[in-house]
């Protein structure tokens, strides 16, 4: 798996800002750190498997402090590989990147984070 970096607008959870959040995703980690304040939230792989499609729908619909958020991105599957859509879902509680081909499902459980200012 390569290397991933995305970025989503939406309100941060430290500054309380509507502005990028930087999403880098790893083959063991992630992490969503926001372009204002440098908050950031660390994710730890904790699963890797063939999953159905109703692990990330039941977690979109699952009603959290924070909104969730579904993101895209068209890559070559590391378990299928075959080039298409894979699903990215963060949550407050985790991210799942899933391959809609084959299922094959990552999923990054919340670790910790930091919230020193910068800005």
């Amino acid at each position: 798996m390569e290397n991933w970096r995305l970025s989503h607008v939406t309100k941060c959870y430290n500054c309380g800002k509507i502005i990028d959040q930087i999403i880098e995703i790893y083959p063991s980690q992630s992490f969503v750190k926001c372009a204002n304040c440098n908050a950031t939230r660390y994710y730890i792989i904790k699963k890797a498997d063939i999953e159905d499609e109703r692990t990330i729908k039941e977690e979109l619909t699952t009603k959290r402090k924070y909104d969730n958020w579904i993101l895209q991105k068209d890559v070559t599957c590391h378990s299928c590989e075959i080039f298409g859509p894979q699903d990215i879902l963060i949550t407050e509680n985790g991210i799942y990147v899933r391959c809609r081909n084959c299922g094959f499902t990552r999923y990054y459980r919340y670790h910790m984070q930091d919230s020193n200012r910068e800005s």
